[in-house]
């Protein structure tokens, strides 16, 4: 057990809940910050009530139980090159990262005055980039990220994370990536302007979705720098994004409202998530996978929002709910463990073509009597 809660930062929704072990102790962050340059914000943070413009008026009929076969059968060779060893290899990866920054020169930063932050003409985001290695034959299973360190063999799908407010990428990368990363995935958790560290702000939200095309973008010409930890070991349009509370608001804007829908992406996960109409529709959403998880104890964001999310958007979608967790306690412990077997079931399906653990999800989710499922397409 890390003596410090590595949760501090995500959020402390829940009133009088104590920290949990965490079901992935991956230690203290080690950042490279030769590629770019760092501002980083404290990764010591309450969590604010979330409250957003909602989308109330677009719930659908009742899902159906399974997904469509043709979303599974248009998914099922993956997105990463025929043959790439990062297809094929599941788990047993150590963890490399580095941090660069990005600025868009074509966008500005609102002031925060009640923090004192000036406006400024561009938006600067700093991001935690964790990328899979070969780990030391003596290394433990959770052994701590080493900066870096050469990327393991293959081409590695993208996932670009989103922290909640008051939190950041590099909490965001420790806590909730750092599994992920393991199992061979490339995960970018940026640190939005306004929204992260005390003080943070959920009205920069409208702003949040284009940050996270940006850094899309600029991380697919990043990784073809030569030097760069990732030079020729990113898919980069192999492409899911995810994200937590306001994080989780962020990337469905980003798939799925009409003001804001990125086509490169191709998997979506919402995590306490809820679906904020700040401007635009998300009638008529692209029919990209999604994967809805929440805990039933969430006092910060209600469960309620993710079941309409689930009635409400189109396309394959998963809806696990978390027995006992909360806004920030389901990354922790059974639940924990439950949100990252799922989480990684569902994008090997998505961007590596094997569906066999996302369709042995059903019966694992039921015998562990730590969730319940539905499925809809």
């Amino acid at each position: 057990m890390r003596a410090a809660d590595p949760l501090a930062g995500i959020g402390r929704g829940e009133a009088g809940t104590p920290p949990r072990v965490p079901r992935d102790a991956a230690g203290g962050i080690s950042v490279d910050r030769s590629l770019g340059r760092v501002s980083r914000g404290p990764a010591l943070a309450g969590v604010v009530t979330l409250t957003f413009v909602l989308l109330t008026g677009c719930s659908g009929d009742q899902a159906r139980p399974t997904a469509t076969a043709s979303a599974t059968a248009a998914s099922a060779r993956g997105c990463l090159p025929a043959g790439d060893p990062a297809a094929s290899v599941h788990g047993g990866f150590g963890i490399g990262q580095t941090q660069v920054t990005f600025v868009d020169h074509s966008r500005p930063t609102g002031a925060a005055p009640d923090r004192n932050l000036a406006g400024k003409p561009d938006r600067t985001i700093p991001v935690v980039v964790s990328y899979p290695i070969i780990p030391a034959a003596d290394a433990a299973p959770a052994a701590p990220a080493i900066a870096g360190a050469a990327s393991a063999p293959g081409r590695f799908p993208l996932v670009v994370l989103s922290h909640g407010v008051t939190s950041d990428g590099t909490v965001a990368a420790n806590v909730i990536a750092a599994p992920l990363v393991r199992q061979g995935y490339v995960v970018a958790t940026p640190t939005f302007p306004l929204s992260s560290g005390p003080g943070g702000t959920i009205f920069d939200l409208p702003n949040q979705p284009a940050d996270v095309s940006f850094v899309i973008t600029s991380l697919s010409a990043w990784s073809t720098t030569a030097g760069t930890p990732l030079a020729g070991h990113l898919q980069a349009s192999c492409l899911a994004i995810a994200g937590h509370s306001l994080g989780a608001a962020t990337t469905l804007a980003a798939a799925y409202l009409s003001c804001c829908r990125d086509p490169r992406v191709k998997a979506v996960v919402s995590m306490a998530g809820v679906i904020a109409a700040f401007k635009g529709t998300f009638a008529g959403n692209p029919p990209t996978p999604l994967l809805i998880l929440h805990g039933d104890q969430d006092q910060t964001v209600p469960l309620d929002k993710s079941a309409e999310m689930f009635r409400t958007l189109r396309g394959p979608r998963y809806f696990l709910t978390l027995r006992g967790a909360g806004h920030s306690t389901m990354f922790f412990e059974q639940a924990g463990q439950t949100l990252d077997q799922s989480v990684t079931a569902f994008l090997d399906a998505y961007l590596k073509g094997d569906f066999s653990a996302l369709h042995a999800l059903p019966g694992d989710v039921r015998r562990s009597g730590v969730a319940t499922y539905q499925a809809a397409s």
